[in-house]
């Protein structure tokens, strides 16, 4: 396992403050990976400095190239991490998920010992504010920060949100299925992976890496959603929940109102309206021939400014593809038609 430095950025005066941040990907995510650094330059303080650590989960040497120069600004220190991608290549994946999303646990490890404060993100995301606000944010006792699951918000929703309208948009009521088993409380919040602020220091010293892959082998047959089964089992109640501005999840989309939701109406419409990250978590990406994510635009105005900038998807030729778009809109036609007929009751509530 090594790590590349880049060279050192020229700052022509003192700067307020750097935030160290980590992200990788596989050759498939070369393109978002660099939208998405792409898009956390860009939302940057203009005095902030960024020591970005990335690791190589299978670049080739030509996508590196064109990530560096997609990069390129004095403010931003790039150190690449070339982890050892046999160590979780036998790990249960499906769908369009690669092992690469499993390297984001060794990161801890991997880092320079002077890294004490991280945040890691992943690459399907847009960044739209900046990374020192929420690298600002105090970790005080805790391991890790992180967002909610918007659609998975508890480990039993049947016991934590009993009765609640949210319990009908749910795609997982329980994402640990096993939680009774492995002693922990139905009520304990459920967080997005996808979005975290480490105590790298304490997960170096408590081997948190380590027990997660024990985690995952001794689970394989309860886990859902990958390392993040494994992080919330071992963080159960060890992480703060963040605003959830900071990881809008494609879910939120899929909900009729905040009543299906764990959030109040308030909270509900800012995570709407006010992304301060935009996750693409979803089948449905901004880089796919059939996407209509409300971000989607803003997604390829950000490519503009990468070495992608010329790229568009091929439209899919596979029947299935085509099937599953209309698949989709047909779903979402369905879910208008309840909303608008629903209208009066909600006015009246």
């Amino acid at each position: 396992m090594t790590r590349r430095q880049l060279k050192e950025p020229s700052l022509g005066h003192d700067c307020c403050n750097e935030v160290t941040a980590a992200t990788g990907a596989d050759e498939g995510y070369a393109l978002p990976l660099g939208v998405t650094v792409r898009s956390a330059i860009d939302s940057l303080d203009a005095d902030c400095r960024l020591r970005l650590f990335v690791f190589d989960g299978g670049l080739s040497p030509e996508s590196r190239d064109r990530l560096e120069q997609s990069w390129q600004d004095p403010r931003v220190r790039l150190e690449w991490i070339e982890p050892d991608i046999g160590a979780v290549e036998h790990l249960p994946v499906s769908d369009h998920i690669s092992p690469a999303c499993y390297l984001r646990l060794m990161l801890p490890e991997l880092l320079p010992s002077d890294v004490g404060k991280l945040v890691y993100f992943d690459a399907d995301m847009l960044v739209l504010r900046s990374l020192a606000d929420l690298y600002a944010e105090p970790l005080g006792d805790y391991l890790t920060l992180a967002v909610q699951e918007m659609t998975a918000p508890w480990f039993d929703a049947d016991v934590a949100a009993a009765g609640k309208p949210l319990l009908r948009r749910l795609t997982a009521a329980r994402p640990i299925a096993n939680y009774r088993e492995l002693g922990l409380r139905p009520e304990s919040k459920y967080f997005n992976s996808g979005l975290m602020v480490l105590d790298a220091q304490r997960w170096r010293q408590e081997d948190i890496g380590g027990e997660v892959f024990d985690c995952l082998e001794a689970n394989r047959e309860h886990v859902l959603w990958w390392d993040q089964y494994a992080l919330n089992v071992r963080l159960a109640d060890q992480w703060r929940p963040l605003d959830p501005r900071w990881n809008q999840a494609a879910g939120v989309h899929l909900l009729s109102s905040w009543r299906e939701s764990p959030l109040d109406k308030h909270a509900y419409q800012q995570l709407l309206q006010d992304p301060w990250i935009v996750h693409f978590c979803s089948p449905a990406k901004p880089w796919r021939y059939y996407c209509d994510h409300p971000h989607r635009d803003d997604f390829y105005r950000v490519m503009q400014r990468t070495e992608w900038r010329d790229w568009r998807p091929d439209k899919p030729t596979d029947l299935g593809l085509s099937y599953e778009f209309y698949r989709q809109k047909l779903k979402r036609a369905f879910r208008t038609a309840r909303a608008a007929a629903a209208e009066p009751f909600r006015r009246a509530a």
